[in-house]
């Protein structure tokens, strides 16, 4: 993904409670456990940091992905003052159209065998 600023640290893991509002259809990072509120948890990387771009300095980064909840990845860099370039949503401010999100690489299992497939976009090529 790529996401306005850069992390604090290079790289590392984001654990939060995440709270779906079906109503709102957003996702919010919450302090306490309750109904309706799951763990997630997701480590990162990042792999070009703070570089000039048309919406400003941002960095690459790379995550896996240890849950996959609603809007996860979206919701857990915006709770800490880095959402995504393009998302609106969440917190962005910026003219890109979409969230800069991208699925570079799934791994699943066809007759017992790992098969990998892999790929980035056009836009991950910051300097």
């Amino acid at each position: 993904c790529l996401v306005h600023g850069a992390p604090a640290a290079t790289e590392g893991e984001l654990r939060d409670l995440l709270f779906k509002d079906s109503t709102r259809n957003k996702t919010f990072v919450v302090k306490r456990m309750r109904r309706g509120v799951k763990e997630a948890w997701l480590t990162y990387r990042v792999l070009s940091s703070a570089a000039p771009t048309p919406w400003g300095n941002c960095s690459l980064v790379l995550v896996t992905m240890g849950t996959g909840r609603s809007h996860q990845i979206r919701v857990q860099f915006a709770s800490r003052k880095h959402p995504l370039v393009g998302d609106h949503k969440y917190g962005a401010r910026d003219e890109h159209t979409a969230p800069m999100l991208y699925s570079c690489c799934i791994t699943f299992f066809l007759g017992g065998k790992a098969q990998t497939f892999s790929s980035l976009p056009d836009w991950a090529n910051l300097p």
